[in-house]
């Protein structure tokens, strides 16, 4: 049996077009940005997002918990795939703000808070934007845990890897 991805569910509308210009924005403003990480560690930093969103997605997002929908329903499309990549910018903005300000252990946790609160207002606008329906009495302020879990990690691998990279 052979399927076929859709681009969209039924149409394209709104929430596609909304997607495909904050996909533009937030690549944009990694394009940017000043590089300071190595090649290798921004990739580590988008693979890390992308492997991320992708196994929430198919935790949380999917049965047996099934919580949420992306864009316009269940089915798996382009756009489904394409949503993932608002990630990686997010991800590097993060760790670019951690290594600028150079954040020291003391304010770490402060820090981690106002990235989740961003984090929360940046779903909420995209629930309100068709891009995510919730369901089974899923609610944005639920992914706090999820943030706060993905953050704290993010800035543990990046310390692993950073004291990796001085010992060579």
């Amino acid at each position: 049996m052979k399927t076929t991805m859709m681009w969209v569910e039924d149409k394209f509308d709104l929430n596609d077009y909304f997607v495909i210009f904050t996909l533009i924005i937030s690549w944009g403003m990694y394009y940017f940005l000043p590089k300071v990480f190595s090649k290798q560690m921004a990739v580590l930093i988008f693979l890390y997002s992308l492997t991320a969103a992708g196994l929430f997605d198919n935790s949380i997002g999917a049965k047996p918990l099934d919580f949420y929908d992306i864009m316009d329903g269940p089915a798996y499309t382009v756009m489904d795939v394409v949503v993932y990549f608002l990630y990686p910018p997010f991800s590097y903005l993060f760790l670019f703000i951690y290594k600028k300000l150079q954040i020291k252990d003391r304010y770490l946790l402060v820090f981690i808070l106002c990235f989740t609160a961003t984090a929360i207002a940046v779903e909420w606008v995209y629930y309100k934007m068709g891009v995510f329906h919730y369901k089974n009495g899923n609610r944005t302020i639920f992914s706090v845990c999820t943030y706060l879990f993905i953050q704290s990690l993010l800035i543990f691998l990046y310390r692993f890897l950073t004291v990796k990279e001085q010992v060579k």
